[in-house]
């Protein structure tokens, strides 16, 4: 990150003065008041240089995917940040060094009813950091040009969903000026596409990013949350935001603020966005290493006018990992299963090294008498092994949707594979790229995917590659011929090791 530690002080002390220059009071105008911060504290720290701190560490840890495209538009969670913000972060860390004038954030409300869109009366958004603008002059013009998006306090006042964001984009982009609209019920598609288009023209000539604060899936099934969380940022990356309307409607798709990704993505597309990539996508369960109770899904989304951006990102090989470093993640996972059928608890492994500490795909793989029992992975390269693996081990025997959850009595019996990448995913223009045998493969069409790892066709018996892929088509749900035209192909390599590694 370009900006250190010398813009966190000063981000700090233009906080001290600004909310000196304008004291959090209601004036006779209304738009010269300031909305003050309501959840600091409770969702994030209330300590500026904390919580400036905080920011910064996490997005220095994450690596910047995007090459020759503009960003225009995110997707965030907007959880507590002990929950949230590393995947936030994943997002706003791709569009740090842009230049931007004008944030538009985009939510859900959370505690008021209404119809239509608010912004707002407000004259700026408080947090520790200090003050963040709202430009009226824009807010004026939407509001002027579409009847069902008004200046009112409804949906502002405690709601944390805007909030939330405000301080990455303190610290992000400390001139930009922020216009928060917050999205009530909208029953009809017609009625969410003429409130973009409106808000899209009050854009025009302004450097402009765009932010939809959701999170996914809330409810108490971990399965379900796994499913559903990745049934809906496929079809937020289809970038249809129409279909994707049409999904939240019937329950399909589940993401609290699921409308404000549809404003974002029609807006998006009026502003020449192309293309939206997953970077990251996560749960409360997998944050806190904890099974059972309640679980809320967290993704984050870039909107690009690329013609593809992550897609075509060049291929980054990692090394092997050394014998002894195999032998802690088949104890570790084992470990992990074992924990997790006793107290529902994922253990986590203590003083990683280095290799432990690098962030690859994994999958790991459970057999019972030859006989496959479970098969969960995690292709991108987000989360550090040392965390990975206990959890798609804990996933492999408890998740997997094709099998009971693993029982006590078949511990003993089941034997674990672990398949590490020893590249990222990356894509191949043309499917005569791909090596069986070698690469691991994924499809990807119409928002339906699947994967085989390098294995497969061994185990299979295949011969050809037509055979690999008319049974990749059918596990995504698709015709087998599917992948002759249309199709999308990504592939990885990894390393493969098995627990009759212990015996050396």
């Amino acid at each position: 990150m370009k900006r250190g530690f010398l813009s966190l002080i000063g981000l700090v002390l233009s906080a001290v003065f600004i909310s000196w220059c304008y004291p959090n009071h209601t004036s006779n105008t209304e738009t010269q008041s300031v909305r003050p911060a309501a959840v600091a504290g409770q969702f994030y720290e209330n300590d500026p240089i904390q919580l400036a701190q905080n920011i910064h560490q996490l997005l220095d840890r994450e690596r910047v995917v995007l090459s020759g495209s503009k960003i225009i538009g995110i997707v965030v969670p907007h959880a507590g940040y002990s929950f949230s913000a590393a995947t936030a972060a994943s997002a706003y860390r791709q569009a740090a060094e842009q230049q931007v004038d004008v944030i538009v954030v985009f939510a859900p409300s959370h505690r008021d009813y209404f119809q239509g869109a608010t912004i707002t009366p407000c004259a700026a958004y408080e947090t520790p950091l200090g003050l963040m603008p709202v430009d009226h002059a824009i807010v004026e013009r939407i509001v002027s040009l579409n009847k069902n998006i008004r200046i009112s306090s409804l949906g502002h006042q405690a709601e944390h969903a805007i909030e939330v964001q405000i301080p990455f984009l303190q610290v992000l982009f400390p001139h930009a000026v922020l216009v928060p609209i917050v999205i009530g019920d909208v029953t009809e598609y017609h009625a969410a596409e003429s409130m973009a288009a409106d808000i899209a023209k009050s854009l025009q000539g302004k450097r402009v990013l765009l932010v939809a604060s959701t999170d996914l899936y809330h409810g108490y099934s971990y399965s379900d949350c796994v499913a559903i969380n990745k049934r809906t940022v496929a079809a937020f990356t289809a970038l249809q935001p129409s279909k994707l309307f049409n999904g939240l409607k019937t329950g399909q798709y589940q993401a609290c603020g699921g409308l404000a990704v549809v404003m974002m993505e029609n807006i998006a597309l009026a502003l020449g966005a192309r293309t939206a990539e997953l970077l990251a996508l996560t749960n409360s369960n997998d944050v806190t290493g904890e099974r059972g109770g309640y679980v809320v899904g967290y993704g984050s989304i870039m909107v690009t006018t690329g013609t593809t951006s992550r897609s075509q990102e060049e291929k980054v090989e990692f090394r092997p990992l050394p014998i002894e470093t195999q032998k802690t993640l088949l104890h570790h996972a084992r470990m992990a299963i074992a924990e997790y059928m006793s107290n529902q608890n994922i253990i986590k492994i203590n003083q990683p090294n280095a290799f432990l500490q690098e962030k690859r795909g994994v999958f790991v793989t459970l057999t019972k008498d030859g006989q496959l029992r479970g098969c969960i992975g995690h292709h991108e390269t987000d989360v550090p092994l040392f965390r990975l693996v206990p959890q798609m081990a804990v996933a492999a025997a408890f998740e997997d949707p094709r099998f009971p959850p693993l029982s006590k009595n078949e511990l003993d019996r089941v034997k674990i594979k672990i398949s590490v990448y020893l590249t990222n995913v990356y894509p191949i223009k043309s499917i005569h790229e791909f090596q069986m045998g070698r690469d691991g493969i994924i499809l990807r069409k119409n928002g339906y995917s699947a994967t085989y790892l390098p294995e497969v066709p061994f185990d299979a018996g295949w011969k050809t590659v037509e055979e690999e892929l008319k049974s990749l088509c059918l596990k995504a749900g698709l015709p087998p011929d599917a992948w002759k035209e249309g199709a999308e192909f990504w592939v990885y390599r990894t390393q493969v090791f098995d627990e009759s590694l212990m015996k050396q």
